[in-house]
């Protein structure tokens, strides 16, 4: 972690030594190791409680999300925007069927005061239709024409006989 080799610790050692001497040596040192020691459970409990109110705060986020989410549900109604859209629509079409019924009273009274018709598209010519024909065949005419092939097929010809 530090990345210190044993002979710089063996320095540190000896300077200990010589500047707190051999008596008080492991006084100081069961007192650095306790005081080291009580200073990793500080930054254990602290790094814990931070890690906690993180966790606390992502549980809030998504809590309140999920409140938006189900706020959100409970004012959808499909039924009410429908109404609110067709509502629209038809206020749209009686805007439009006010502004080409006004249009239309308009031409007409301009048509009425001036003595001159506008003019018109000429009218166009008649079409004539041709109609396929047929030619009927009753009910009577089919069933003799059916007899005379059936007994056509039934007579033996005069090949079979030789």
């Amino acid at each position: 972690m530090f990345d210190i080799a044993w002979t710089e610790l063996l320095l540190v050692a000896v300077v200990a030594i010589l500047v707190v001497g051999p008596k008080e040596l492991p006084g100081m040192l069961r007192t650095i190791g306790r005081t080291i020691g009580s200073v990793r459970r500080m930054a254990g409990e602290f790094q814990s409680s931070l890690n906690d109110a993180v966790k606390e705060a992502e549980k809030q986020t998504g809590i309140d999300e999920m409140r938006k989410q189900a706020d959100a549900a409970q004012n959808f109604n499909p039924l009410d925007d429908l109404k609110k859209t067709l509502a629209d629509e038809k206020k749209k079409l009686q805007d439009s069927m006010k502004t080409a019924e006004s249009d239309v009273k308009s031409s007409l009274n301009g048509e009425g005061s001036s003595e001159s018709k506008p003019d018109s598209a000429p009218e166009a010519a008649p079409v004539k239709a041709e109609v396929p024909t047929q030619k009927v065949v009753s009910s009577a005419e089919l069933a003799s024409t059916q007899k005379a092939k059936e007994s056509a097929a039934s007579t033996p010809s005069s090949k079979d006989e030789s």
